[in-house]
């Protein structure tokens, strides 16, 4: 095989070897893709079969709920069966609520 015979076989199998490791997101070690009952793509641990991690828009909802906002304009996630929401806490308690402290000691956001 000549040289250039060889620069051809390597180039396609590089691109080849690319083509399948982009196709398809990677799950951490000891887990494997999956599709939950929503749609969502998630990554299931193979010794509990639990998701540990969940693919999707920029927006990161845990599994089961969707991008929602609520009666203040706050971007929240909400549950399917509308009995949890999720609030970004990162900065701060969001519109509609305030700092508290609860009865165990913990800093929480308390809604007027």
């Amino acid at each position: 095989m000549t040289r250039l015979g060889f620069a051809v076989v390597i180039l396609i199998s590089l691109s080849l070897v690319l083509c399948v490791a982009t196709g398809e997101a990677a799950c951490p070690v000891g887990s494997f893709p999956w599709v939950d009952n929503w749609g969502n793509k998630i990554c299931k641990s193979f010794e509990t079969g639990q998701p540990q991690s969940s693919e999707g828009s920029l927006v990161r909802c845990p599994t089961g709920s969707y991008p929602w906002v609520d009666q203040w304009g706050t971007k929240i996630c909400q549950s399917f069966d509308n009995n949890q929401r999720y609030y970004d806490t990162s900065r701060g308690c969001p519109t509609g609520s305030y700092p508290w402290t609860d009865s165990w000691g913990n800093k929480i956001c308390k809604f007027f």
